[in-house]
C-alpha cells in the first residue's frame, strides 16, 4: 500500500496490518504499573515501523495513542510513490494533534521537505507558503517540530529556530 492509502485507513484496518504487543510499562508508577500489561507496541508488518505508548493505565487508550504515533511515523519516514495521488489537505489551520487529519497534514509537509532536501524556503514555496509561515505552523506542534529537527540533524543541516 502507498503512504496515503495507509494514512487513510481506519484504526481497525491499520491494526489488522500490524503486530500488536501488550507489555508492562516502564518507569515510575507503583504496583499497578508493574503488574499489568497496559503498554502497547504496534509494528506495521510491511514497513517495519514501530510505535509504543504507555502513558495511561488503559491498554485500549495506549493502543489508540500508539496507532496515532505509528501514523506519524508513516507520514514522516515513508517515501511517497511518485504517481501517488495526494488527498487535498488544507495546510492552515494546523489540525489538532492526535487526529488522522494531522497525520495527513504532516505527510504533505514532509513530502515537500523530502522533495527539496529539507531546505525550508524551497519546501515552503512548493506548498505556497513563506518560510516563516511554515515555521510557525510546525512550531505549533511539538511532534511535528521534533520530527523535522531529527530529519535535518540526520542530514547535518543546521537546526531551525521557533
Amino acid at each position: 500500500m502507498t503512504k496515503y492509502e495507509l494514512l487513510t485507513l481506519s484504526d481497525e484496518e491499520l491494526v489488522k496490518q500490524c503486530r500488536f504487543e501488550a507489555r508492562r510499562g516502564t518507569g515510575p508508577g507503583g504496583q499497578k504499573r508493574n503488574k499489568t500489561s497496559t503498554a502497547a507496541r504496534v509494528t506495521h508488518e510491511a514497513t517495519g515501523l514501530t510505535a509504543t505508548d504507555d502513558v495511561t493505565r488503559s491498554q485500549h487508550q495506549n493502543l489508540a495513542h500508539a496507532l496515532f504515533k505509528l501514523r506519524c511515523e508513516i507520514a514522516v519516514k515513508m517515501a511517497r510513490v511518485e504517481d501517488e495521488a495526494i488527498p487535498e489537505i488544507p495546510l492552515d489551520p494546523t489540525p489538532k494533534s492526535g487526529t488522522a487529519r494531522f497525520a495527513l497534514w504532516l505527510a504533505r509537509i514532509f513530502d515537500a521537505f523530502q522533495a527539496h532536501g529539507f531546505q525550508l524556503s524551497e519546501s515552503a514555496a512548493s506548498l505556497g507558503l513563506s518560510g516563516s509561515q511554515l515555521t510557525r505552523m510546525l512550531a505549533k506542534d511539538d511532534l511535528a517540530w521534533q520530527k523535522l529537527a531529527e530529519a535535518r540533524q540526520r542530514l547535518q543541516l543546521p537546526p531551525l529556530h521557533k
